[in-house]
């Protein structure tokens, strides 16, 4: 039953599109003629659409532009008529695209931080820039996910290293690899050797035409044998993505991923509840310049 009491809750997405320096970037904001206001792009989602889809999505059509989206920033929360809306924000680097006037936005204009905030319309909207003024921009995507759902392993009576996904795991790894490819640029991926792993991000490899490399010691029993290598295995894979300036995905077991998440986050924050569920991912936005964490998501299937 429905509690009628509770307001609807309407959810949209979108981000501070910068380009230029990371030191000094120029911000696009937008002008709607139907409310006669300068904002950020943003719009609601599609039916069972990934809010980071949706902010790619949705900046695509009202500015024009192709993005590849940063590190999340704080969200806003709004009374919408009867209903609840809340916006989900990330930062976008703009990669390339040409504006042309729609039936959203007919204006788009590329501004410093502070003529932004001299010029857009809600008060409201200054946290989010406020956050992104101070949020370093030259960052990477560190994804860690453990694999997709798979035949358990009371049914499957072969050697545990062969034993696959299920059809609704096949699903989960297809839906990972469309949001992986539609919101970052390509990025390395090595996986456990464990057939489960390597069925779980092979799609996001072929879709984008990057290798997909096996790693051992990020196996289900070869990380509880010797964690020290796996970790030091890790390290090194994640200090070269950020000396390449290039995201990377790590794809393991459930009793490997907390232990890869520490070793990634280095006290940046605790994210609670480390265990995560079949299919489901981390992304952790790594500054290329300091390697220091700078945002920290986490998402399911």
């Amino acid at each position: 039953m429905t509690d009628s009491t509770q307001p609807r809750i309407i959810e949209a997405a979108g981000a501070i599109v910068w380009q230029g320096d990371h030191n000094d970037p120029r911000i696009a904001l937008v002008h709607r003629d139907r409310y006669n206001d300068w904002t950020f792009p943003k719009g609601k989602l599609e039916h069972d659409e990934h809010p980071m889809i949706a902010a790619v999505r949705e900046i695509h059509e009202e500015a024009g532009a192709r993005i590849a989206l940063g590190a999340p920033l704080p969200g806003r929360d709004y009374a919408e008529g009867t209903a609840r809306k809340h916006v989900y924000y990330w930062t976008g680097r703009f990669l390339d695209g040409d504006f042309t006037a729609n039936e959203e936005v007919d204006e788009v204009r590329w501004l410093t931080i502070e003529q932004t905030r001299e010029l857009m319309t809600y008060p409201a909207d200054h946290a989010v820039l406020d956050a992104f003024a101070v949020q370093p921009r030259d960052t990477i995507p560190l994804v860690l996910v453990r694999h997709a759902k798979a035949k358990s392993r009371e049914e499957w009576t072969q050697d545990d290293h062969l034993r696959p996904l299920t059809a609704r795991g096949g699903t989960q790894a297809e839906r990972f690899a469309h949001v992986m490819s539609s919101v970052y640029e390509p990025m390395s991926v090595i996986s456990s050797p464990w057939l489960r792993c390597m069925q779980t991000v092979s799609p996001y490899a072929g879709l984008v035409n990057q290798p997909l490399a096996e790693l051992d010691v990020l196996g289900e029993s070869e990380f509880e044998q010797d964690p020290t290598t796996g970790l030091e295995a890790a390290r090194q894979l994640i200090d070269g993505a950020r000396a390449r300036g290039q995201g990377l995905i790590l794809c393991s077991h459930g009793n490997v991923m907390p232990a890869l998440l520490l070793e990634a986050l280095k006290g940046f924050q605790d994210p609670g509840d480390f265990n995560l569920g079949k299919g489901e991912f981390f992304v952790v936005h790594l500054s290329i310049a300091t390697g220091h964490v700078v945002g920290l998501e986490r998402h399911r299937p």
